[in-house]
């Protein structure tokens, strides 16, 4: 069975994105290119996988079409967060508004860049265990 890796999103300004996410979630800072401003890039990471954020329109993020609209990509990024009324006080106070969808214990925001992303507390267990085999995941060893 393969395993997800990475996550790669292109941005106009990866690191005000990176920043984001560093400061909303607590991901991990892994490097930057260039080193020193991460204008091309930054990669994040929450221990399990690395969320790659790019320059949009860069060598490694090609322009696939006339503007978001007509680019098929990622739709939202769900993040198991401990403490669900925390991590939404903390989204509205970084400016994310709150999408059509959002129930009291799946919440869903409007972040950076349009992406949405989707926090619970208690996980998607319940979701996937119908469907497929359950596995117990561990952090990446370096």
């Amino acid at each position: 069975m393969a395993r997800i890796k990475h996550i790669a999103l292109s941005t106009d300004d990866p690191v005000k994105t990176a920043e984001f996410y560093k400061n909303v979630f607590g991901l991990t800072e892994l490097r930057r290119v260039p080193a020193d401003t991460g204008a091309e890039g930054v990669w994040l990471s929450d221990g399990y996988i690395y969320f790659a954020i790019l320059k949009y329109g860069g060598e490694d993020t090609p322009n696939l079409g006339e503007g978001p609209s007509t680019v098929k990509g990622i739709h939202h990024i769900g993040f198991y967060v401990e403490d669900l009324e925390e991590a939404s006080a903390t989204l509205e106070a970084a400016s994310c508004t709150e999408c059509p969808g959002s129930s009291k214990v799946n919440r869903k925001y409007k972040g950076p860049d349009g992406l949405m992303i989707d926090i619970r507390a208690r996980g998607w267990d319940e979701q996937i265990k119908a469907r497929m085999q359950l596995y117990q995941l561990s952090p990446a060893s370096n």
